[in-house]
């Protein structure tokens, strides 16, 4: 076989071999647990040698240049992890955009999220009149809402309220949110926006 041809399922041939390392970093920047250089290895269709080669040549770039984060091996695998001397600064940012307050527009899908769900994006987007797609993002980065599946009629994705959520309200079950009808207008004062628009 040719050096330069890549072997068979192989991403790289020889003098791609450099670039393992991007790939790799790629790669670990999306794990949320440490990935063993067996499993890298498969997945770039290299030898594992190349691949222990790279990570640790990648491990000791970042420690050389300083960086905020580290590639550790840990539990048989290998992920990025912040510098622990980093950790006060990491913490500050973490707990003040917990405690930071939501918009309106927030507790507004929220609350339709909450009353409606599992409810599709579109549909939150048609009760509230605008778009919700940030809003969207800003609930499941701060873990009040996930994905529950896809709608079968038109298959988006459909969303509910988490545990986090509960825990936020101190409640024990959405059974025990409030009755929206005490909360609605009565059929004056719809009337009244009737007839003013």
């Amino acid at each position: 076989m040719n050096e330069e041809t890549p072997a068979d399922g192989a991403l790289f041939s020889a003098p791609e071999r450099d670039r393992i390392e991007p790939a790799l970093e790629a790669i670990l920047l999306v794990v949320d647990e440490p990935v063993t250089e067996g499993l890298l290895a498969q997945t770039l269709g290299c030898a594992v040698p190349e691949v222990t080669r790279a990570l640790r040549g990648l491990a000791g770039e970042y420690d050389e240049a300083g960086r905020g984060f580290e590639l550790r091996q840990v539990a048989g695998g290998w992920r990025l992890y912040t510098r622990s001397e980093y950790a006060p600064h990491v913490e500050r940012f973490v707990l003040e955009g917990q405690q930071a307050r939501l918009t309106q527009a927030a507790l507004e899908t929220l609350a339709v999220i909450a009353y409606k769900q599992p409810v599709t994006r579109s549909a939150v987007s048609a009760i509230r009149g605008v778009s919700v797609d940030g809003v969207i993002r800003t609930l499941l980065t701060r873990g009040l809402i996930e994905e529950c599946g896809t709608d079968p009629d038109t298959g988006g994705y459909q969303y509910r309220t988490t545990t986090l959520f509960l825990e936020k309200l101190g409640l024990n079950s959405l059974e025990e949110l409030p009755a929206l009808a005490p909360l609605l207008p009565g059929m004056d004062a719809l009337d009244d926006v009737i007839a003013a628009t």
